[in-house]
């Protein structure tokens, strides 16, 4: 007889639950021990599944930021090389590529970067050789970077560019710079403007200066002779030749406009000559022609190219108009040894009482020396 192992209740044979309490005979008991056993080996599968599940997900979200790293150093390292800073570039291109060794635009980046700062080194050598004054050199050197440039495919190279073409303006500058004491034909000079007229550098901007001065210096002094030698057509069409490279000039224009005056004077002259020295008093005509002119300054200074600048300043104290003013001087060294004599002429060409009158000379090849000037007289007509 069978009874129940919680209650005691008596249980009829073949039951299989206690019909006081309902709790599972003894012959029940192992039947559900041994199906628990049945579930066990499944556990740790299922476990393993899990886990494998975890570690490709964890791998999943690993390998993406690392996709999204790479990707967002390569555009880093793309707009530093742009902006011309190889060494960053180059340093964040190498970390990437060590993160993703396979991926070929890393490797095609790094190399295209690694060639760029190589030319970039070879830009600043001849900005060197520049500075050392070798601009034959320079310019050789130059063109050879300028044609790899030129052979490279990519917009990384074309960045260098600007820099190249900066150094190949710098050497034609300071190339026709050191031509110019050379120079002495207009057309000449003209060439030379007009090769500098397209230029954007400060260095240029100075230098066409010079040029301009020299075009007008060299003019002036042929329009002079021609004028001393009375040739007043032939002085009139060198001005034209000069004016037309340097429009606008007011020295040239200055100077024609005189060459003209002078010209009319001439043929008036030629006709009135008995007509003049008269009118004016004794004690005026003795000062307008002994003492007509005060000098009221000189100065002698050597700009930064080497070259020697005459100017000077003069009022007309006479009671007439006086034209026709010429300064003559004498360019002595410190030891007070005459080193060169010369004149310059004043403009305007005529001045009123009172007015002020200017005159200037640049000298071009004159020795690397202490100067001084002296005026040794003052020569002009009275109207």
């Amino acid at each position: 007889m069978t009874y129940c192992s919680q209650c005691g209740h008596h249980i009829q044979e073949g039951s299989r639950y206690c019909s006081q309490c309902g709790a599972p005979t003894m012959d029940e008991q192992p039947s559900s021990v041994h199906t628990k056993k049945r579930w066990t080996p499944y556990l740790i599968p299922c476990i393993a599944v899990i886990g494998c599940c975890i570690a490709l997900l964890f791998l999943y979200h690993y390998e993406k930021e690392t996709n999204e790293e790479v990707l967002n150093a390569k555009q880093q390292a793309e707009e530093l090389a742009m902006n011309g800073d190889y060494a960053a570039a180059e340093k964040i291109l190498v970390q990437a590529i060590d993160k993703r060794p396979d991926y070929k635009a890393l490797t095609d980046n790094l190399t295209a970067v690694q060639s760029a700062r190589l030319l970039q080194e070879e830009i600043s050598r001849v900005s060197q050789v520049i500075e050392n004054g070798k601009l034959k050199t320079a310019r050789e050197q130059l063109g050879r970077v300028q044609q790899r440039i030129q052979n490279k495919e990519g917009q990384l190279y074309a960045t260098l560019n600007p820099e190249t073409n900066h150094l190949d303006s710098k050497i034609t500058v300071l190339m026709i710079n050191e031509e110019l004491s050379r120079l002495k034909d207009v057309d000449e000079l003209a060439s030379r403007l007009n090769r500098l007229s397209g230029l954007n550098l400060n260095e240029a901007s100075q230098v066409r200066k010079k040029v301009t001065e020299k075009m007008v210096s060299v003019s002036t002094e042929r329009a002079e002779d021609a004028l001393l030698n009375r040739q007043y057509t032939e002085a009139v069409i060198i001005v034209d030749q000069a004016l037309q490279h340097v429009s606008n000039n007011e020295s040239l224009l200055q100077l024609k406009d005189r060459i003209q005056q002078e010209q009319i004077a001439f043929e008036e002259q030629q006709q009135q000559r008995l007509e003049q020295a008269m009118v004016q008093a004794a004690e005026d005509e003795l000062k307008n022609l002994n003492d007509a002119l005060e000098m009221m300054e000189v100065e002698w200074k050597k700009d930064e190219f080497g070259d020697y600048k005459l100017s000077g300043k003069v009022k007309s104290v006479a009671t007439q108009i006086i034209s026709a003013v010429t300064a003559t001087y004498e360019i002595v060294d410190k030891n007070g040894e005459v080193v060169k004599k010369d004149s310059s002429k004043v403009y305007p060409f005529y001045l009123n009482p009172g007015d002020e009158g200017t005159f200037e000379k640049v000298y071009y090849e004159m020795e690397d020396k202490e100067y001084s000037v002296r005026v040794t007289g003052m020569e002009w007509s009275v109207e």
